[in-house]
This record gives structure tokens, sequence and C-alpha cells, in this order.
């Protein structure tokens, strides 16, 4: 795809004959100015005032007029950004792409992330339609009225933005639902199975340790969780040996890999964000300098240029919120109101099931399910291509959902059906509205019950004091009791889902004694709902565990001091294991480097150089150890399998070869005075960022970015890569803080990038260097403090009548 791009855009560049002049309009887009528009549908005037970060305050006499106006504006900032979500979510990318996309949109159209948009449409008569609706009328006017050059993408490609639809922001939250959903895992682990035996899959199979911090119950009891008894086995919330017994019939390799994701899809996909993990925590008034409840939250999520958010302020009567929107839907996704604000980090849900269907070898259109045969759904796909004559494509699906695996022997053995908890309709964005119209705590627990997709921990606090913890989004019951991890048979109907998780149900939590809530994608808790949600998919406690050390460190805290734990680079990750790599360094006779290494303060700072030592030491190791457990190239190899290993327990041929280690220490010594801002380096990429010649012109992404933390710090950044320089493509995608006794004033917003869509606009990475710094961005809710800050103002009339 990627070469295939650049071809077609050199050429375009060299064909065109632009000049410098050109190329800089192309690149930075229009400047911001004050200046005043009519639109067309607008009912009262509207004023967006826009501070010197260029983030928009949009002030409205009407919740239709203020989504009206976000539209427009979200159009003019990323209308790039908005029609690539249009293009993932409709499987459309051979249409500007050409032939090099054909394998992403078949497999776009097979999961059918346009047809659950389409079913998640409410009815026209309810206040979330009118909404949408609305908003995709400011888009369109956006579009319409269109002054000067397109964004350079358009221009490059040779194409127009089409009109935006309702559906197309439902489908957002299908994107979203995709980007926090874990497709690849159970195929993956059902791909080990083939290749290593039964005894060697168990050690993969996803676990909880028993000595993790949970959401709603925190700490373990002492006696699991001794300072000097951390360790990687013991769990207590697992899906390991016994949990899957017998385990579901065997699924040949052709097929699992058919099923999966290739590299190319994956990047397409990550267009719209991969989480990879998150952070948010509570702290009630008891813990507070102020008296009143704190709140911060991370989302972690891919880099991108543009970043996924576009920070807003939306002022109307009875909506009146800060933070983070997503170009595409209307609303504040995430951050707070005078009331009440609220973060999210990812569930880790399994809300998804891969079945077994079988092909009834008399009828190649009939399936074999729970009453006897049943018939294949289908339906037509075309898929207009760039230059060719079009794909047609068949989609078949069971009642379990589409058919992932090629379709063309339809009397094949075997054939993988997905079910997906987005393919039914949601209530997300109404969820969202009235999330940011609640005047307290109650009523944003009420307006969360409508929250189906996608899964989140969802942390809460209101300036009376109230605040809390309530898991948002959908969870399967099924007939078995608990996700399967493995393709399971689709005939029997044993996994079959067979209904919801009651709200009232999920894992909650209100002003706990401890004085406060921390959620980082760790288990909800120990018993038998948690297994339901995940049965031990969910991330290390790393985080969790090093942010409850933090906030259990002070007495008091403040939003000055929330933002020093979102910053960490200390990681309880390193803690665990300093002493083995201490050990290794030693036995390869390197004293000097061992002695560094033990007297390190564990921060991964950019001037470390002992950061760098010990994670290319755990990367070397990790991949040597791998190739030894699969006996070659290794495959899906989570690090607690390392960690595993290196407590010794795991036997047999699965055990570390003792020299393992040592040679990792001899190889990561090469790299001992490398500091780790030079061996990790943020890439915030863009689909052309590596263009010849026009992607350096236009100055699409940023790279070569010095990044602290790691890969289990609370300022997550992991490491890719086999050997320095490792690149970071995930992190925190927005930092939010904010003290309930000072909502105007407290805290703020950032995003690793800026406003603008456009490549090298004023405002496209003016606040990459506050958020790599560890400041904030005031967005204040008064008008008052809002017009002071204001640098712009955009006036937009209604259109006279007759």
């Amino acid at each position: 795809m990627k070469k295939t791009i650049k071809l077609m855009l050199v050429f375009l560049i060299l064909a065109s004959g632009l000049g410098y002049f050109g190329i800089h309009k192309i690149r930075t887009g229009p400047d911001l100015e004050s200046e005043t528009l009519v639109l067309a549908g607008l009912r009262e005037p509207v004023e967006v005032l826009y501070d010197s970060m260029g983030v928009p305050h949009i002030f409205a006499e009407s919740m239709r007029d203020l989504f009206l106006a976000q539209g427009y504006v979200h159009a003019r900032d990323r209308l790039w950004q908005m029609e690539m979500f249009r293009r993932v979510l409709q499987g459309r990318l051979s249409e500007i792409f050409g032939e090099a996309t054909i394998e992403q949109d078949r497999f776009l159209r097979t999961i059918g992330m346009e047809e659950a948009a389409k079913a998640g449409i409410p009815f026209t008569n309810t206040p979330i339609y009118q909404q949408m609706g609305a908003y995709t009328v400011g888009v369109n006017l956006a579009i319409e009225g269109w002054e000067g050059l397109l964004p350079p993408e358009f221009l490059l490609l040779r194409f127009k933005p089409e009109p935006w639809d309702p559906v197309l922001s439902q489908g957002i939250e299908k994107l979203m639902a995709w980007d926090l959903s874990d497709y690849q895992t159970g195929l993956n682990l059902a791909a080990a199975r083939e290749k290593l035996g039964d005894e060697a899959l168990a050690p993969l199979m996803p676990k909880y340790p028993d000595w993790g911090v949970t959401i709603v119950e925190g700490w373990p009891a002492e006696e699991a969780r001794g300072a000097d008894e951390i360790r990687a086995g013991g769990v207590s919330v697992d899906g390991g040996p016994g949990s899957e017994s017998p385990l579901p019939p065997p699924v040949s390799l052709d097929a699992l890999t058919l099923a999966s994701i290739s590299e190319d899809i994956a990047q397409v996909l990550e267009l719209g964000s991969t989480v990879q993990a998150s952070n948010s925590w509570v702290v009630g008034g008891d813990r507070s300098k102020s008296g009143k409840p704190l709140l911060a939250n991370d989302m972690h999520l891919g880099m991108r240029a543009p970043n996924i958010w576009y920070l807003m302020g939306l002022h109307a009567p009875g909506y009146d919120v800060v933070g983070m929107s997503l170009p595409g839907a209307p609303g504040i996704a995430a951050g707070h109101s005078t009331a009440v604000a609220w973060g999210f980090t990812n569930a880790m849900v399994d809300d998804s099931d891969f079945f077994i269907e079988r092909v009834n070898p008399d009828n190649p259109d009939e399936y074999l399910a729970p009453g006897g045969f049943g018939t294949f759904q289908t339906r037509e796909e075309i898929i207009q291509v760039r230059g060719q004559n079009p794909v047609v494509m068949e989609v078949r699906s069971t009642h379990h959902g589409p058919i992932v695996t090629p379709v063309d022997d339809r009397a094949a053995e075997e054939l993988l059906a997905f079910r997906w908890v987005a393919h039914q309709p949601a209530g997300t964005f109404q969820a969202l509205i009235d999330m940011g119209r609640a005047r307290n705590a109650d009523e944003f627990i009420r307006a969360m019950r409508q929250f189906d997709n996608p899964h989140q921990n969802v942390i809460f606090a209101d300036t009376a004091g109230a605040w809390g913890y309530w898991m948002g989004g959908s969870v399967p019951i099924r007939a078995s009791g608990k996700p399967p991890h493995l393709p399971v048979p689709g005939w029997t109907g044993e996994h079959d889902w067979t209904g919801w998780l009651p709200f009232d149900k999920k894992p909650h939590l209100l002003a706990p004694e401890r004085g406060y809530i921390t959620t980082a994608n760790n288990a909800q808790g120990r018993d038998e709902t948690a297994r339901m949600v995940s049965d031990g998919g969910w991330f290390s406690p790393y985080r969790a565990q090093r942010i409850t050390e933090l906030i259990e460190a002070t007495d008091r805290h403040d939003a000055e001091s929330l933002l020093a734990i979102q910053m960490n680079t200390g990681s309880a990750f390193v803690d665990k294991h300093i002493h083995r790599a201490v050990q290794a360094f030693r036995s390869a006779d390197l004293d000097d480097l061992a002695d560094r290494l033990d007297v390190w303060d564990r921060m991964a700072d950019l001037e470390s150089t002992e950061a760098t030592l010990f994670h290319t030491w755990w990367t070397f190791l990790h991949r040597s150890f791998g190739e030894h457990y699969y006996q070659g190239e290794p495959d899906h190899f989570p690090d607690w399998i390392l960690e595993e290993a290196l407590e010794g327990l795991l036997s047999g041929e699965l055990r570390l070869p003792p020299e393992l280690p040592v040679e990792a220490a001899r190889e990561a010594a090469a790299y001992a005075d490398l500091p780790w801002g030079e061996a990790h380096q943020l890439v915030l990429d863009h689909p052309l960022a590596q263009v010849p010649v026009l992607g350096g012109l236009l100055k699409f992404g940023r790279s070569e970015v010095p990044r602290m933390g790691g890969p289990y710090s609370v300022n997550v950044a992991a490491p890719i890569g086999s050997r320095p320089p490792f690149s970071v493509v995930w992190g925190p995608s927005q930092r939010h803080v904010v003290d309930m006794a000072d909502p105007n004033g407290s805290g703020g917003f950032i995003i690793p990038g800026g406003q603008s869509g456009y490549p090298a606009n004023a405002h496209s990475f003016d606040q990459l260097e506050l958020w790599q710094e560890g400041k904030l961005w005031l967005l204040p809710l008064d008008r008052g403090l809002v017009e002071a800050r204001a640098v712009a103002t955009l006036r937009l009339e209604p259109q006279e009548s007759g």
C-alpha cells in the first residue's frame, strides 16, 4: 500500500509544478483570524472564540445550533481525518488508493462496521438523531462553502469530500469500539496451540496475578502481596490451565491465518486509534487539599497526526462542557462541566468470540446450528477500485456473525464466524450528551445506563463532593458462564450469548473509605462478575500499582500532584525485575554496568542511560526466549511468559535456559551510554509522512521526538523494535486533570499535537512541547475567562429568511 501511494504522489507533485508559495499554502492552510459568516440552518447567532492554541469555545443559544456549529468547526480543521474515518468505516479506501487497499476494504466490508452503524441510528424523533442531524448540516455547510484549497491530501489524491451523514457520526462509535476490542488474541492463541501443542499453550493463556491491585477491591490481602513475594504466578482471576477443559476443537493454521489481520489492515484501522493502555483515578475530598474531589485521566491510544482528539468548549443552555471531542461526532466525549467531571480507561471486556462453523456437506448454503441446519445470510458488496474494474464480493453470516475466513470454497470443513458486541445498536452518544448535562453524580450515573459501547471504566466526580466508578459498555452473558479464549464450536450452543449483564450488576464503587479509585486497564475484581467481563484478559497491574503507591505516598493531593503522577516515569515492573538484570550483567562480567543499574533511581527519564540498558536487555531477552519457546520464529508471546520463566515457574523444555539472560546483557552492553531520549523516540505518523520528497515538503507527521517513560510506567511509552533506537507509536493521547473545587481554573487538558489537521499549520503541533514537558492548557467554562483568552472570534449568523 505505502509503495503504491509513494509512487503515485511523487508523480502528482512533479506533474503539478507547484512552487514554494503553493506548497506553503497547501501545508499550512488558512490562518486563524476573526470573521463573520452566514450559515444556512442556524436559528440564532453563534460565536466561536479561539484561544492562542487554536482551541475553540462555541457559544450558542440552543443545543441544535451548538452542534451545527461544532460540525462546521470540526470540518474546517479536521476534514481529512473525518474523510479517513468515513472510508475506513465504509471500506472504501480503494476508491482513492487503488488496488493496494483491496485487502483492507474486503476485511472492513466483511466485519460490517457500516452495517452496524446503520443498525444503531435511533428513530428520527429522538434527541440524539436531531443532534446528529444538526451536526451533519454543519459539516456539509463547511464542505459546500469551502473557500480556497482543500486540505493537501484531497489535492494530491485528486478527489473531493462527499457530504456527511448521521450514519457516519454513529459509526465513530463503531470505530472506537473496534480499537478497544481484541480481535487478534484468540486467533493468536489458537495458532500457538497448533504450533506448540496444548502443554505449551497453557502458560500463554490470559491471566491476572493474585498480587495485583483491582479497581473495586484495591490491594489484595496483605499476605498475597508481601513486598518480597510479588510474583508472576498464582493467578486468582485467570484463563489458564483447567479453565477451558476440555479444550475446544483445534482450528487449522491456514484458517487462522486467513482470518487474521495483516499488517496493512492493522495500519488502516489504526487511523482511528489503537488502544494499548489508559490511566484514570479519582481522589475524594478527604484526601484533597481543597476538600473536593480531584480527577485525572490520560487515555493511551495510537499516536497519529492529527491526534484522535480535538479540544473544545461547548456552551449552550443546559450543556456547558469542555474537553475532548471526536471529529465526526457531536458533543464532548470526556472532560468536565461546572458540575461533573469524568474520564475513561478501557475496561478490557472480552466483547468478541470466534465460532467454528460447519458447512452442510450436502448443501453449501447451510451450516450446522444447535437446532439443526441453518441458512447462511448473504449480502453482496461492490468495492470500487481506482483505475480498475470493481471487485464484487459476497459476505456470509451465521446467527453468530459474519464469516471472516474466505468463502470461495463453500464445502470448507471449517469457517470462522465473528460475534462482536458492537454489531448491536448502541445509545452511547446520547449517554455522552446526557453525561455532560448531568448536574450531579446521581444524574451522571443515570445517563451512563445508555452507555452501551465501547466498554469503559468510567470515573466521575461532582462539585458537591460525590465521586466514584462504574463500568460502562455491554457485557455479554455466555451460556458457558465466561468468555472463551479460543475459537469454539458454533453448533453446540454451549458458548452462545444468552443476554447482557444488567447495569446494576456491572462493577462499580462509590466513595470507598480508602479515599481514591484507580483504573489502569487492571481487573475490576476477583469475583465471578469479573470473570464474565474478561476472565484474565486485563493488562498487567503494574501501572495501577504505581499509581496507587504514588497516591498513598501523599496525605493531601491537588491538581499539580495528580499531574506529577501522570508524568511519573518510574515503574513497578522495573522495581520487580531490576535485581535480575543486575544479576545477568554480573554473570556476564559486566560489573560496572551492573553497579550502574543497582544504584539507578529507576526513572525512565530522557537522560537516563540505565533506562536504555534495562529495556534493551529485556527486549533482547524476550526475543531470544521467544525463539527458544517456539523453537524458531516466535509468535504470540506476552511479557508474563518471560516473567514466569524468570521466576522459575515453567518446567521441562519451556524452562528459561540460564545462558539467555547473560547473552542478552552482553548484547545490551553495546548501548550502555545511549541516553533514553535518543534510544526511544516518539513517531506521530501520517499515511503520507514517508512519501519521498513530498512528505518532507509538506511536513506530514513528526518523528525522532525524544520520549521519556517505559512500557509499564504511568507516563507510558512502550519501545517498539528489536534494538535501539526504538520507536514509540502509542501513549497518552490526552491528559486531563481537574479539581472540582475550581473546575474553571484548575488543571486543564493537553494533546500531543494540535488542533489543526493541516500538516504545518501554526496549530498542528503547538501543544506537543507542552505535552512533553508535562504542562496543561486551561479550558475555562466561564465566558468572561474565555473572552479574556480569545485571540480570534468567528461569528456565525443565520441566513435571513425571504
